[in-house]
């Protein structure tokens, strides 16, 4: 019973970590490179 009370206190929280995060992220890419499709840094 310990373990899952464990499990489900620290997986709500990490998951909330990880989104917030990769949105972050994501704004910032969209803040640097606004309305890009391709970024020029792909590119071959």
């Amino acid at each position: 019973m310990r373990d899952i009370k464990t499990y489900l206190s620290t997986a709500p929280v990490l998951t909330t970590l990880w989104f917030g995060s990769l949105a972050g992220l994501l704004i910032e890419i969209n803040r640097l490179f606004p309305d890009a499709l391709s970024f020029p840094f792909f590119k071959l």
